[in-house]
């Protein structure tokens, strides 16, 4: 990738307005299915908001993916986190780091397998790893859009805070994708997932993300979108429900 273009994007990238409720993650697991061209791509996203005076605010989040293709396999590494500061004091944090393997099979079958790590202290979370494999179904792939669905049955190993040792157990987790494209220019993008424990149908996770992302200039495009995150069974002093809007530029390489 040319050096002009590598400088560009960090330039992009510290250059940007935002409008969160609560910090969030910049973090699409299964988006560029668009993306066709064998070899090597990448993209960064981020945003940065900030206030001064009587409402004191800093907020920053950013996202990146570095991913390789051929004709039948998909290798893909993503991170992002969020930070942020209200009057001198840090009030959210969150990083996520994720690993991934597709490889299409005949017909509209795919495999998915991937490794997941999350910190989030305001969540009492130290850790939380995820390992995960499983089979995808493409029902709509085309120039125009997307509809899959998923099954991946994973393990998940979490340390809480406050707490000695960690647990490990099993979850199953399903998910829905659709995407489509408005125009040359503008494309919807939709993922929810539904992750319950094996043990225990009713403690149960799921997370849902929107994103609209429009072409402004060049590798350039406006993202504005919505995150939600519930877990049924939140440790205790953390609520069940975060959610999040985003507004931020994205490059590709």
């Amino acid at each position: 990738m040319p050096t002009a273009r590598i400088l560009f994007a960090a330039a992009v990238a510290l250059v940007v307005g935002a409008s969160n409720a609560h910090a969030g993650v910049i973090l699409n697991t299964l988006e560029g299915y668009d993306n066709a061209e064998p070899g090597w791509s990448g993209g960064v996203d981020a945003l940065f908001s900030a206030s001064g005076g009587n409402t004191e605010r800093v907020l920053l989040e950013s996202g990146g993916k570095v991913q390789w293709q051929n004709e039948s396999h998909r290798w893909r590494l993503q991170a992002s986190g969020s930070y942020e500061e209200s009057g001198g004091t840090e009030t959210a944090r969150n990083v996520v780091g994720h690993l991934r393997h597709n490889r299409d099979l005949p017909g509209p079958w795919a495999t998915v397998s991937f490794a997941q790590v999350q910190h989030n202290p305001f969540q009492r979370l130290r850790s939380r790893w995820l390992f995960g494999f499983g089979p995808r179904y493409d029902f709509v792939r085309d120039e125009r859009g997307l509809a899959a669905v998923g099954f991946t049955p994973m393990l998940e190993i979490e340390r809480l805070d406050d707490e000695v040792g960690h647990t490990a157990r099993g979850r199953a987790s399903f998910f829905l994708h659709l995407a489509y494209k408005l125009s040359p220019h503008a494309q919807l993008d939709g993922v929810v997932f539904w992750q319950p424990l094996f043990s225990d149908v009713s403690a149960s996770r799921a997370t849902g993300n929107l994103t609209l992302a429009v072409d402004v200039v060049g590798e350039v495009d406006l993202k504005v979108g919505a995150v939600v995150e519930h877990n049924e069974r939140a440790p205790s002093g953390v609520e069940k429900t975060d959610w999040s809007t985003f507004t931020g530029l994205g490059v590709t390489f």
